[in-house]
């Protein structure tokens, strides 16, 4: 363990010597750095990077707040702790609704180690506690990236499918060409039709990739429109494949969203592949209810505005002894081929990271409606 950097505003020689004394009483290992007026004190706090700074309260030209408030401008993690002779019971509830660690009155030193000890402890357990959060988050973070590749599975498998058809137009139309038999006009006219066919492909698998990417980025304004918009490009070819008709009530100037786009797509996507599978279990061939609607309208909660979208569909529906368990991690009522448990609850993180809310409402066999509330712009 590295050995700790005090600095000490303390313009009497006399009283320096006492506060050092009983720290080396109590045992306690340090580098020393002393100061006496403000320009020395905001030299050592950027120079020096102190582990601790014990000031006095009153000093000529200077004085302990106006000290605490440069502490808490320039190192505001580090631990301030008063160390004065002149210290009333209304200086001491200010310093420390100011931001102070602790207070010692100088006729009563024998304070001063368990001060510094009890500070020691909070830094240590507040290190922990950062820790631990940033372990949770890399967990948290592992299961998104994981259930996002298990979301891609089902999407990339349509969309291969997909692909297939303009890419044997294209050969088709490619080898029409090379035969040199045809005028230049309707040679025209097919490569015209293979760049479009050639362009479909390019947004199909341009929005694949963009929702692929791990998602790193800040809170931005996004066009609800927009998202959804996204959202049913890249399942579109899966909900065809299933013969499953999407219906979208989305007016295109409803206020935008702050959020990271990546994330809100991927809870769009994972609540269209649960309807999906939910059609497909009630309806497993065409039927012509076999259909899903997203919508979108603006709310007013608590004086603020939000977004509402919602995910309906007209498939098996959630039994209510199931619903109590549905955004719990690794929660599913699939074959372990079809899905790991992680779509709703990583979903419910990224909402709740969002500042919104995640809820629904089923009727078995009849419908359920998954209702997204995200903070307006």
């Amino acid at each position: 363990m590295k050995t700790l950097k005090f600095l000490f505003l303390e313009d009497s020689s006399t009283d320096l010597e006492l506060i050092q004394r009983e720290l080396k009483r109590g045992g306690v290992d340090y580098i020393p750095v002393h100061v006496q007026d403000r320009d020395e004190y905001l030299k050592a706090i950027i120079d020096e990077k102190p582990d601790f700074i014990f000031s006095d309260y009153s000093l000529p030209n200077f004085d302990g707040l106006s000290a605490l408030s440069i502490a808490k401008e320039q190192c505001p993690s580090t631990p301030f702790i008063f160390v004065s002779g002149t210290y009333g019971e209304d200086a001491a509830i200010q310093t420390l609704t100011r931001g102070a660690t602790d207070y010692v009155l100088k006729d009563r030193l024998v304070k001063l180690v368990p001060a510094l000890r009890r500070a020691i402890r909070e830094i240590e357990e507040h290190k922990a506690l950062r820790r631990a959060e940033q372990e949770k988050f890399e967990i948290e973070e592992q299961l998104r990236q994981s259930q996002k590749v298990e979301a891609m599975g089902f999407l990339a498998g349509a969309m291969a499918h997909e692909i297939n058809n303009p890419i044997m137009a294209i050969i088709d139309y490619a080898q029409l060409i090379s035969k040199g038999e045809m005028d230049i006009d309707k040679a025209q006219k097919i490569a015209s039709k293979i760049k479009q066919e050639g362009e479909r492909i390019s947004v199909m698998v341009k929005d694949l990739l963009r929702f692929a990417r791990q998602e790193k980025g800040t809170f931005e304004p996004v066009s609800v429109f927009a998202l959804i918009s996204k959202t049913r490009s890249i399942s579109e070819q899966r909900l065809k494949m299933s013969r499953i008709q999407l219906d979208l009530d989305v007016q295109p100037d409803l206020p935008s969203v702050l959020c990271k786009e990546g994330q809100i797509l991927q809870v769009l996507l994972n609540l269209i592949n649960n309807g999906t599978d939910a059609l497909n279990q009630r309806y497993p061939e065409y039927d012509e209810s076999k259909r899903m609607v997203i919508s979108a309208k603006p709310e007013e909660i608590g004086g603020k505005s939000w977004v509402r979208i919602t995910v309906e569909d007209f498939g098996s529906g959630i039994p209510q002894e199931i619903g109590k368990s549905i955004f719990n991690t690794f929660f599913t009522t699939k074959g372990a081929e079809k899905g790991t448990g992680l779509g709703l609850s990583v979903s419910l993180g990224i909402v709740k990271e969002h500042g919104g809310f995640l809820s629904f409402e089923s009727a078995p066999m009849e419908y359920t409606r998954f209702f997204l509330d995200l903070p307006a712009v």
